[in-house]
């Protein structure tokens, strides 16, 4: 209870708190209810109980996961059968009218099990009980591995002439990583040149791709003079590349006379060749297709579409500009949403049409499906869906309060939005409230193109940050991430913690996922950290999750759900994906579209071959790659075989003997010598307590 002030002294498994202002005798109050110390088969049940000014006890009860489930499922008191704690069923706490932390060990509990409990607390005036929570007992072993047979593979090349890869928008606020949705490749970007590079702009860009035997990078940085780029880079030259990392967008190095107006161009990467898309004065990239096969560039004479038959106009308003750097582009291209004198529009063939017209213009574009058909928008907090083949909207919140929208199905059938009262989605005219309160989700979820928050292909999954306790996990004022959606094969949706603690202890740090990554002033791409299928997500957390989580930083973690992998526990597995070791922080990057690769960088060591600075890794599934068997070079002296083990290893300083010989005494009387009739024999070795640093320094005698 860190804000309060601990006045008392611990006894009988109590620390009395300062009063907390009860008047009058009454019920006895369940302030605080929480779990400390858990390991494999024990943990410490605590608890801050206010007697209220009686005589009160209290107790503690907890029941595995499975058994409260069978309870509710037949209908019968949750937590029958429970386990009590302490066994008596009753300790006292006391009859004052301030806070009283007390706790309780549960001991025998089984490895790698969840559990419910509670506290009870009783006086004359009636039982109060508290609320449930959630514990998870540890592995019963410390070994590290990783789920679902994980293996780490050095993705960026050992050799980068004395660079390192540094973390996303780091290089002039930006850098470009982006791993293909098949998992087999990855373009990142560095402020070193290596890899066979030609030149060193701003962020030198690599596409590594995985063969049987290791990752290989290949330097696609175009050549270019000194400072094309200038002083201040808006970024690194790549913009954004196409789902399968084939296609990638380049902004075009060009020098420019003082006073010169410098047309601004871009460039379409393919293999081994750039393909000039457009050049004028002050343009600038908008967003693309998924596939790279539309691009749109706006500049300040309108806006323009690329595809690969040319350019097309979309509007010749000055001040023109894409609704949002994704999902405002149909997958074919064919339509496009666009604002132009601060209302919304949609171009679809050669004509446009003003998609907020009814509402009275100045609507905000949140999202459109896939196939441009829907379009979600906001106006005066309410939330609308226009439908282009009608060219009707319909107001999906009729009281309005909306804050923001979180993310969309990808055929726009579903919705998810915070408003005042809540967290909610709609479904087809179908309204669900995910989480209560105006705080429900983080204001960093929404929008939709850059937030954080993501939403599965199929619209039945939500990822989403909080720190209001949706769950009931005690957050202790982190941000936890939460998923709502139906578990595999279930068809109700639940709202679960999949940042929590497995423990269930009190969050020590927040955890996080990346919102569209910045790339000077583009954000176009949000990393994969759901999974296509909702039964993975990768998140970064400044807690210890995992035994092996030993270093006190950020590191990159999984969770996935029961059934999926190599998880068999109910509610899901939480599991490293860095190594939990090394003196710095990690960083989540990106992973394949089902979750099989998770890629992130690291400063830690954990190939053969890699000898430090910071470099980029893939957690595969059933990956890594054996060390090579080439004989170790060596010189000199490093050269002689290694010495062989003894055959007690065991320090001497630690082994039991005599002790020190006992003390012989030499006289001198002249020439004679006083020698002592019979030597000392002592009944009972002698062992001293504590040996001076002589001793220790030389290990004794034996």
């Amino acid at each position: 209870m860190g804000r309060r002030l601990l006045l008392g002294a611990l006894f009988a498994g109590a620390l009395v708190l300062p009063a907390t202002g009860a008047s009058a005798a009454g019920p006895p109050l369940i302030e605080a209810t929480w779990v400390t110390e858990v390991t494999a088969t024990s943990a410490r049940l605590r608890a801050e109980i206010n007697p209220n000014g009686l005589a009160t006890t209290y107790r503690f009860e907890y029941i595995t996961l499975a058994a409260y489930e069978a309870n509710v499922a037949a209908a019968k008191e949750p937590f029958a059968g429970a386990s009590k704690a302490p066994l008596s069923g009753s300790a006292s706490a006391g009859s004052g009218s301030f806070g009283l932390e007390v706790f309780q060990s549960a001991s025998k509990l089984t490895p790698a099990t969840n559990y419910r409990y509670r506290a009870v607390a009783t006086n004359a005036a009636e039982t109060t009980t508290g609320p449930e929570r959630a514990l998870g007992t540890e592995e019963p072993t410390n070994v590290f591995s990783l789920l679902d047979d994980r293996g780490w593979e050095l993705v960026s090349p050992v050799d980068k002439n004395g660079g390192e890869i540094q973390a996303p928008e780091a290089i002039f606020g930006g850098g470009t990583f982006q791993a293909a949705a098949n998992g087999g490749s990855l373009t990142y970007s560095s402020a070193d040149s290596f890899a066979g590079g030609k030149g060193a702009p701003p962020g030198s860009q690599y596409i590594a791709t995985r063969s049987g035997s290791g990752w290989s990078s290949e330097n696609i940085t175009a050549p270019l003079q000194s400072g094309g780029y200038g002083d201040q880079p808006d970024g690194v030259p790549y913009q954004l590349f196409s789902t399968d990392l084939a296609r990638g967008v380049m902004l075009d190095p060009n020098r420019c006379g003082e006073g010169e107006a410098c047309p601004r161009g871009y460039s379409m990467q393919q293999g081994s060749s750039l393909t000039l898309l457009a050049q004028a004065p002050g343009l600038r990239f908008e967003g693309a297709s998924p596939d790279l096969r539309h691009v749109v560039l706006g500049s300040p004479a309108g806006l323009e579409e690329w595809s690969e038959g040319g350019l097309d106009p979309i509007s010749a308003t000055p001040g023109a500009a894409l609704a949002a750097p994704a999902a405002a582009i149909s997958a074919d291209g064919s339509r496009v949403y666009f604002t132009a004198g601060g209302n919304l529009y949609l171009h679809e063939g050669s004509a446009s049409v003003q998609v907020d017209q009814a509402q009275g213009g100045g609507a905000a574009f949140q999202a459109a499906s896939a196939n441009g058909r829907y379009a979600f928008y906001l106006k005066a907090a309410h939330l609308y869906r226009w439908d282009a083949e009608n060219e009707a909207a319909e107001d999906l919140t009729p009281g309005g309060g909306v804050q923001g929208v979180l993310g969309i199905a990808e055929d726009g059938s579903l919705a998810y939005y915070q408003a005042a009262a809540g967290l909610f989605a709609w479904d087809e005219g179908n309204t669900t409230e995910v989480a209560e309160g105006p705080n429900a989700a983080s204001s960093s979820d929404y929008p939709p193109a850059t937030g954080t928050s993501r939403v599965s292909p199929d619209g039945e999954h939500l990822l989403f940050l909080s720190a209001s306790e949706p769950t009931g996990y005690e957050a202790n004022g982190e941000s936890e991430l939460f998923l709502y959606g139906p578990p595999p094969g279930k068809s109700q949706a639940v709202l679960a913690c999949v940042s929590c603690n497995p423990t269930g202890e009190r969050p020590q740090g927040s955890a996080s996922i990346p919102g569209a990554v910045a790339n000077g002033s583009t954000r176009a791409y949000k990393p994969r950290a759901l999974s296509a299928n909702a039964n993975r997500v990768f998140f970064e957390s400044a807690d210890d999750l995992a035994i092996q989580d030993s270093n006190n930083a950020k590191d990159v973690y999984q969770w996935e759900a029961k059934g999926e992998g190599s998880c068999t526990r109910e509610g899901g597995c939480v599991g490293l994906i860095s190594s939990g070791r090394g003196s710095e922080a990690s960083s989540f990057i990106d992973a394949s579209a089902d979750g099989s690769d998770a890629f992130f960088l690291t400063e830690a060591s954990l190939a053969f071959g890699d000898p430090g600075s910071y470099d980029l890794y893939d957690a595969r599934v059933g990956g890594g790659f054996p060390a090579p068997q080439g004989a170790i070079t060596c010189v000199a002296d490093a050269c002689q075989p290694l010495p062989e083990a003894p055959e007690d290893p065991t320090p001497g300083t630690l082994v039991s003997n005599a002790g020190n010989p006992a003390p012989r005494f030499t006289t001198l009387k002249g020439k004679a010598k006083h020698k002592p009739k019979k030597k000392h024999k002592p009944k009972k070795k002698h062992k001293p307590k504590k040996k001076h640093k002589h001793h220790k320094k030389h290990g004794g005698k034996k």
